[in-house]
């Protein structure tokens, strides 16, 4: 009886270290997609977005948990409101330009 009491609680605390340690690693959102994949995608706004400023959107997609990235209008005097959709035209240093959704995007 004592070796079953002792393998609960050595299963216990296995558990709790290992929820500890998914809990620390896990950082805002879900894992960034490759910048490849990133590309012509639409993203909902959930941080307003300035002229000239910087914001956030997520990318959600079925089955996995949102990524938040950080976004950016590729016109300066443009600006995106929470709950916008827009579409990610460029990738630098991070940071996603975008376009609204709503614009036909013509590649060049």
């Amino acid at each position: 009886m004592s070796e079953v009491l002792v393998g609960v609680v050595i299963l216990a605390a296995l558990l709790a270290a290992f929820l500890l340690l998914r809990s620390l690693r896990g950082g805002s959102g879900g894992a960034v997609p490759s910048p490849e994949a990133i590309l012509l995608q639409e993203l909902v706004v959930v941080e307003p977005v300035a002229p000239g400023m910087e914001g956030k959107a997520e990318l959600r997609r079925r089955g996995s948990s949102p990524a938040t990235l950080r976004v950016r209008a590729t016109d300066s005097s443009q600006a995106f409101v929470r709950g916008a959709k827009v579409r990610v035209i460029d990738l630098r240093e991070g940071c996603c330009y975008v376009e609204s959704a709503d614009e036909v995007h013509l590649v060049r």
